[in-house]
């Protein structure tokens, strides 16, 4: 089963049971991606007119089989997503083939036959990759992805993230999309280069990092240097080329620098020092100062690492993570947000908005994935400590693929393989 692979000794049991008692709303959000920049996810800047606006926000209800989508609903709302304590509803859904949809991201910036903006979902139950291509958040025809992703690696897809420059720091034609396989406790690598149209297509990895256990989860033994158990989510940091990924099994965040070549490593003519991929990480965050337990969200920004953690029912900030020689170990957080009056209720994914417009000052979201709601904080630089968020958003209403006999709705569940 989906989660019981990846977190059976953490006792997150989630995804093996009913819907929340709330199923009305949003069944296990286990990924948001939130974008209303002309820059988002996409590092260094690229050339003037390569990049589109894109102003929406987008949540997975896995439990219903959807990917929610927020539009902003106004062309000169600066804001991706509605800031303040409400209730919102949808403007669409996308259904079309989803099982059990969870990671997302979203681009500005496209590449050879997918122009931008561009989301990006994974289907942890389809085991596949869907990537919408020119996407129009005010669409409501639920069109099927452009390019579909398939792969025999894929077991129980999760949280991705975008390499758009190479070792050298020059912007890449396509990106290397690095995604974490929980199910099979590695980490794959997929160069987009490969793409040759729209449609189905089924990729060989261009990189990976094997598991670092063996004997099956969760009571398999240390096997290679990655030291990966049931990795959840990852991050990049293109101006640092460096991965960072949830290492939830072990209850760490291991840091890979050298990310291109991560990603690279089972290609050749990269010019990459090494192409293996059982390497140990260049360093890693473990240990009773971090407070992780059971780290699952991650996102990277502005020097800055964020870590949503399930168990421990916290976010924990790493400022300036890469800027030191004491870069990892057992390291407290810069920053923790944790406490009574934070609400928190099991919080699974983080995403970080990034728009230089939004007072006062840019927003991170958490998704929880007991009751569904989403939170988000001001500040997202500053703030730490037993904080209540800024907002929270109930959505309601979302059961936009009533009646389209593709599955959705919230009253079902999906069955497992």
């Amino acid at each position: 089963m989906k989660r019981t692979l990846v977190l059976f000794s953490l006792g997150l049991l989630a995804s093996c049971g009913n819907p929340p008692a709330n199923s009305n709303n949003i069944n296990f959000p286990y990924g948001i991606a939130v974008c209303s920049t002309a820059t988002c996810n996409v590092s260094p800047s690229p050339s003037p007119g390569s990049t589109t606006t894109a102003r929406f926000a987008a949540v997975t209800s896995y439990g219903s089989k959807q990917i929610l989508i927020f539009d902003s609903g106004n062309s000169s709302n600066p804001y991706g997503f509605q800031i303040s304590n409400s209730s919102l509803a949808p403007t669409t859904s996308l259904y079309n083939a989803l099982q059990g949809p969870d990671g997302l991201l979203i681009s500005s910036q496209g590449f050879k036959f997918c122009s931008a903006p561009v989301l990006y979902g994974a289907d942890g139950i389809g085991n596949k990759i869907g990537i919408w291509c020119g996407f129009n958040p005010a669409n409501t025809a639920n069109p099927a992805p452009t390019i579909t992703i398939s792969s025999s690696a894929f077991q129980s897809p999760e949280g991705m993230a975008l390499d758009w420059v190479n070792a050298s720091g020059r912007t890449l034609s396509a990106p290397i999309l690095f995604v974490a396989n929980p199910g099979s406790s590695n980490i794959l690598a997929f160069d987009l280069r490969q793409i040759t149209g729209p449609g189905s297509v089924t990729l060989s990895p261009s990189g990976q990092l094997l598991p670092g256990t063996n004997g099956g989860l969760p009571f398999g033994q240390p096997a290679n240097n990655t030291s990966l158990n049931g990795p959840a989510f990852v991050a990049f940091s293109n101006s640092k080329n460096t991965l960072f990924v949830s290492n939830t099994g072990n209850s760490q965040v291991n840091i890979y620098g050298n990310g291109y070549c991560v990603g690279v490593n089972l290609e050749s003519g990269t010019g990459c020092p090494s192409t293996s991929p059982n390497i140990p990480p260049t360093n890693w965050i473990s240990g009773s100062n971090t407070f992780l337990s059971s780290p699952v969200g991650l996102a990277y920004y502005q020097g800055a690492l964020y870590v949503a953690d399930f168990a421990a029912n916290g976010v924990m900030i790493w400022d300036n993570i890469l800027g030191g020689a004491t870069s990892g170990g057992n390291l407290a957080p810069t920053r923790r947000l944790n406490g009574s009056n934070t609400g928190f209720n099991n919080v699974y994914a983080i995403a970080i908005d990034n728009n230089p417009n939004a007072p006062p000052g840019n927003i991170f979201y958490l998704t929880q994935v007991n009751n569904g709601n989403l939170l988000g904080y001001n500040n997202a630089t500053t703030v730490s400590g037993n904080v209540a968020p800024t907002f929270t958003i109930n959505v309601i209403n979302p059961t936009l693929s009533s009646g389209n006999g593709s599955g959705g709705g919230t009253t079902g569940y999906p069955g497992f393989p």
